[in-house]
């Protein structure tokens, strides 16, 4: 397997395949995630209740532009965590806690500036030391303990800003944000303990730097940009409704990249074969479940009083969310590939497809936003399965690592 993988004969050997067992560690990961959403769901409740729909806007635009700033720096490190031989992955963890810990001490140095810059700068850096402090377990195919320790720490934030809201007279959003960025001092400082243990290391060589950098600047342009921009061309009550409806989708879909998140070891050893990560039948079964779950979400809200515009945005998100379960699971097997220029190139190409469409669908508000996720990730699938090779070979072209 070290032709294929790289891998080296002191490399950790990848247990023997249990799909099931994995299938359950994946549903586990899958439980702590929507724990963690109900409790989001909660804090957004929370948060308009007290402060109206036009401050849930405000933060989720802060909390969008703070996901931008992080995902294409801490990509590069995330990619090859799961991939990478034993000393880079140690080395490059000690960066991306250096890295995290300056993001928040420049964050906390502008808190002059307006909430939409201090909020995103200490929720980027917060969440790169925090990738950091859990990247072990995800490394080692355990997303069932990534999702755990991700749950713990919001609803931790959420109770110490609901607490706020609910026991403190003239509350505001930024006292507010406050506690919820809290749990984050706690883990800066935990981070910080593992930063002695080993010297840090560069994820790559610049170009594959780049490439990674690229690849998720546009996929958070990709999750989060329309947020922003929906909220730039209507009003922030438009872009709070398609908030809450974004972040039930992305959450859903996370089912997908846990289950493939169980065949890391397995994946690595065989080079990205196909054969090696899970069975589509389990991919497929997560997929339509997961789906028809949201779906029918969308409909029992129509039968409320609530925003009918919420209620069917729900609707077509649920088209979204069996893509995105699919389209998790293909990104990880091509990150195992090395095909890294064709993730790269393809969230490229799709950020313009994706932010037009939302201009053009923006008086049809939250729903035409959603409208726009389904056709974009459908195009998304039909690149991803063209280009995912079922052998798993990778040629020294499209091996960017090895410039790495």
């Amino acid at each position: 397997m070290s032709g294929l993988s790289g891998a080296t004969d002191t490399e950790e050997k990848a247990a023997p395949v249990d799909d099931r067992r994995n299938l359950v560690k994946a549903l586990v990961a899958a439980g702590w995630t929507y724990g963690g959403r109900a409790a989001g769901l909660g804090w957004t409740i929370a948060l308009t209740f007290h402060l109206g729909i036009g401050a849930y806007g405000q933060y989720a635009m802060a909390f969008a532009l703070g996901a931008i700033i992080a995902a294409p720096l801490d990509n590069p490190f995330a990619v090859r965590a799961i991939r990478e031989a034993e000393d880079a992955f140690a080395a490059e963890r000690v960066t991306r806690i250096l890295l995290g810990l300056g993001l928040m001490g420049v964050g906390a140095s502008c808190l002059a500036a307006p909430y939409l810059v201090w909020f995103a700068l200490i929720v980027a850096g917060g969440e790169i030391a925090f990738n950091a402090v859990k990247s072990r377990a995800l490394r080692d195919g355990h997303p069932d303990r990534v999702m755990r320790f991700d749950t713990t720490r919001q609803v931790v934030s959420i109770a110490m800003a609901v607490g706020y809201l609910q026991f403190v007279p003239s509350a505001d959003l930024e006292t507010a944000s406050f506690c919820y960025l809290a749990p984050y001092l706690v883990i800066a400082v935990y981070a910080a303990t593992l930063v002695p243990r080993t010297r840090p290391g560069v994820p790559g060589s610049a170009r594959l730097i780049a490439i990674l950098f690229g690849e998720h600047l546009a996929n958070a342009l990709y999750m989060q940009g329309d947020i922003l921009l929906l909220g730039a061309v209507t009003d922030s009550d438009v872009a709070g409704y398609f908030a809450i409806v974004s972040t039930v989708g992305w959450a859903a879909g996370q089912v997908g990249m846990s289950l493939a998140g169980t065949y890391h070891e397995q994946l690595r050893a065989a080079g990205g074969a196909v054969t090696a990560g899970p069975p589509v039948k389990h991919v497929v079964i997560m997929a339509v479940a997961t789906s028809a779950l949201v779906m029918g979400a969308g409909f029992v809200l129509l039968a409320t009083p609530y925003s009918s515009e919420l209620a069917w945005a729900l609707v077509v998100i649920s088209l979204f969310v069996a893509l995105r379960v699919m389209n998790n699971v293909l990104t990880t097997v091509l990150y195992v590939q090395r095909r890294d220029v064709v993730r790269s190139a393809a969230a490229a190409v799709l950020v313009p497809v994706k932010l037009g469409l939302v201009c053009a669908l923006a008086g049809f508000g939250a729903v035409g936003a959603a409208i726009a996720s389904v056709v974009t990730d459908a195009i998304l699938f039909a690149i991803y399965v063209r280009s995912v090779r079922p052998e798993g070979l990778v040629t020294g072209e499209d091996e960017t690592a090895r410039q790495g």
